[in-house]
């Protein structure tokens, strides 16, 4: 008998106590053997959670862990060969030329083809392993809770896999929609271009680019298309180094080459037939790209052909391919870069209307200094007009060129390229076949880091040079760009006579009675550009009817893509900037 607490004799037998602490321990040990094969199961389940998450980050190493050696061993050094291969790829291949992959359409092809089987079998090896590893007897809550450990390390490589397919898909189609039209020829572009080594007896490749007023409130099929900003790209295929030539507008009287089928139809040069007058709208350049196609039909010259045959004309050399940006996506383009960033030297006018003599008080300013401009904001900087001319707006467009190249660097173009695609694809024709846009794009990644020189065509240089935007001396501005360019002036042969004494002044071929004409013109057409700009209305083609493409019923000029009219810069209001820069000295923002 056990003794009570007293020292006495226990009631209770002594056999029973020993059961009941036999019993106490016996729940003990089975309590404890529960804990253990408990944390047992939540190691297993720890480990199978970390071997199924770097098994899809590395494929073969779940299936590795899964006692499946032979197959995990195989993935494993096929992701090695891989990763080799991808750094070799960095290392040894130049990055202009990698860029450049991204303008050959089958090679994108085979890039995005490649990447979608990539990414499917590595999703496909992911879920296999995890299914090998995932211990028997799992509840609901914890294989969801694994399969989406599996999903989000997966996606850790196959979204940026699915992202760059779309984007080699991408490219491929945007080459497609823009490039040269097989169906359409151009009677411009070089014949003897050698693929393999385009550049090899090229030392300037030269582009046209034209800024196209559709989208800002004219429409294409009704009013055509006024190419309203005119600049030529020169660009040195050995170094990168760039040289921008910005005409005038109403530039008049362009020779066109001899071989050109225009020489015959403009023999003294591109004017008015109807008028004779070089200051009339329909003898400016920007008129050249709508009203010859249009006036010409027979002789099959496409608009882009004409207005480069006008370029060769003027400046003496010969242009390879255009691109027309349509303006109206350019500030598409500007946001999609996510803006650019211009010093600005003097406060320009928006937002004022009509450019008359009361714009300046009604504008708000993009001040000076340095200026970040979103799209909106850059198309009317580089527009602006009030109190302005064409030759600072020339200027002010040369800035915006330097600035987008500034801006386009190889991260921004990766991070926003479905945006600048998008952007693109809507206001971009070129002339530029599809298989020439993998060396083009590797020479133009040679721009960034290049030397960037403007001639300005204004009117400090017909001050220099002599001549005037009605009346050019074609022969100086030959001279200027090719000592510029370092080639041999007059290269590109034109018209017989630049004389404007010769030019017809009506249908029928007779000479006009230019010495009265053109002392008046003389007279009048001063450095002010109110004579040469925009006479009666600013377009480039009459419609039927008598008014001009832009104008409403009575003629009138309706607004630009500032708000206002493209009015005579001579009006009050509109009067030119004291000191545009001569072609030497270069731009200025």
């Amino acid at each position: 008998m056990a003794r009570d607490r007293k020292g006495g004799q226990s009631s209770r037998p002594q056999g029973r106590t020993h059961a009941s602490r036999a019993k106490r321990a016996g729940t003990g040990t089975s309590r404890s053997r529960h804990d253990r094969r408990r944390r047992r199961r939540n190691d297993r389940y720890g480990r199978f959670l970390g071997l199924a998450f770097l098994g899809s980050l590395f494929p073969g190493l779940g299936l590795l862990a899964a006692g499946r050696r032979r197959t995990g061993m195989a993935l494993l050094f096929f992701l090695g060969l891989l990763l080799c291969a991808a750094v070799a790829v960095v290392v040894l291949v130049p990055w202009n030329e990698l860029a450049a992959y991204g303008g050959d359409r089958e090679k994108l092809l085979y890039i995005g083809v490649g990447l979608v089987a990539l990414a499917a079998l590595w999703l496909l090896v992911a879920l296999v392993s995890h299914r090998s590893l995932e211990p028997d007897g799992l509840g609901v809550p914890k294989r969801l809770a694994g399969a989406m450990v599996v999903v989000l390390a997966a996606s850790c490589v196959v979204a940026p896999m699915s992202i760059a397919a779309r984007n080699a898909f991408t490219q491929r189609d945007l080459i497609s929609s823009i490039a040269a039209d097989d169906d359409e020829p151009s009677q411009t572009t070089p014949d003897d271009i050698d693929k393999k080594d385009p550049w090899a007896n090229k030392p300037r490749l030269n582009f046209l680019l034209l800024g196209a007023d559709v989208g800002l409130g004219r429409d294409e099929e009704d009013n055509g298309v006024r190419a309203d900003t005119q600049i030529v790209a020169s660009i040195d295929t050995t170094t990168g180094d760039t040289t921008l030539v910005s005409l005038p507008r109403n530039l008049s009287q362009m020779p066109f080459p001899e071989d050109s089928p225009l020489n015959e139809v403009y023999p003294y040069g591109y004017i008015d037939q109807s008028t004779g007058e070089p200051e009339n709208a329909n003898s400016m350049l920007y008129s050249v790209y709508n009203n010859v196609p249009a006036l010409y039909p027979d002789l099959e010259v496409s608009s882009s052909d004409a207005n480069k045959w006008a370029i060769e004309g003027a400046l003496g050399i010969d242009i390879d391919y255009y691109m027309m940006v349509n303006l109206d996506g350019f500030s598409a383009l500007v946001d999609a870069l996510g803006g650019i960033t211009i010093d600005v030297s003097e406060p320009v006018p928006i937002h004022y209307g009509e450019p008359d003599g009361y714009c300046l008080s009604r504008a708000t300013f993009i001040e000076e200094g340095e200026q970040h401009l979103d799209g909106s904001e850059a198309l009317m900087y580089s527009r602006s007009r009030c109190g302005s001319s064409n030759y600072r707006r020339m200027e002010r467009q040369q800035c915006v060129i330097e600035a987008i190249i500034d801006e386009a660097e190889p991260r921004k173009l990766l991070t926003q390229y479905q945006s600048l695609a998008s952007a693109t694809k809507n206001m971009v024709k070129t002339d530029i076949p599809a298989d020439l846009f993998p060396p083009i794009i590797e020479l133009t990644m040679d721009i960034q880091g290049a030397e960037l020189e403007s001639i300005n065509i204004d009117d400090d240089f017909f001050a220099e040079h002599g001549g005037e935007a009605a009346n050019p001396d074609y022969d100086a501005i030959h001279a200027t760009v090719a000592e510029t360019l370092d080639e041999p002036a007059g290269e590109t042969s034109t018209g017989p006579s630049d004389d404007p004494s010769e030019t017809p002044a009506g249908d029928d071929g007779s000479e006009a009675d230019q010495d009265a004409d053109e002392d008046s013109s003389t007279d009048d057409s001063t450095s002010d550009d109110s004579a040469t700009d925009d006479s009666a209305t600013d377009d480039g083609s009459t419609d039927g009817d008598g008014t001009e493409p832009g104008d409403d019923e009575a003629g009138n000029a309706v607004g630009d893509e500032t708000g206002g009219t493209d009015s005579g810069s001579g009006e009050p209001g509109s009067e030119e900037s004291d000191s545009p820069k001569s072609a030497e000295e270069g731009s200025s923002c």
